[in-house]
């Protein structure tokens, strides 16, 4: 694990991995060591989560719901504090579901601003965690013609 102040490129590699372990519903004790276990707020459309107990429950729900979701990063901004940052994400994203008895899943696309903080950590090989994590500072943001949550 590194020590020091964050860089732009372990955030960036970070956040990259943050999504890639969205997109493709890693196990649930994979992407638990990518938060911090103390501390941890996060905010989402359908409820807060501060434990592991809390995000499992929403972790389980949404990969059992959304699949070929694809999160693409389009800006991060940082303002790194040492060891510690705030960074202004904005992310797209595409996802489909499937509502029974619907005889076709639907499928969003929408860009989204994220605000998180993230520290240093021992916790995983990126050397950072998630300490909160807001994925509702501004209103999704929609493509035309797709679905809505």
């Amino acid at each position: 694990m590194s020590s020091g102040p964050l860089t732009e490129a372990e955030i960036r590699t970070f956040v990259a991995a943050w999504y890639q372990a969205l997109d493709f519903h890693v196990p649930f004790e994979d992407i638990y060591l990518l938060l911090a276990t103390e501390g941890l707020s996060v905010k989402f459309p359908d409820g807060d989560i501060h434990d592991k107990a809390s995000f499992k429950l929403w972790y389980d729900r949404v990969t059992n719901l959304f699949f070929d979701e694809n999160h693409y990063v389009q800006t991060v901004d940082m303002d790194i504090q040492g060891e510690e940052a705030t960074l202004d994400v904005v992310v797209g994203w595409q996802a489909s579901w499937w509502e029974p008895p619907a005889a076709k899943s639907k499928r969003t696309s929408m860009d989204a601003t994220q605000r998180w903080t993230v520290r240093r950590s021992s916790r995983n090989n990126y050397g950072l965690e998630i300490v909160s994590y807001n994925a509702t500072v501004k209103p999704f943001n929609y493509a035309p013609g797709f679905a809505r949550l």
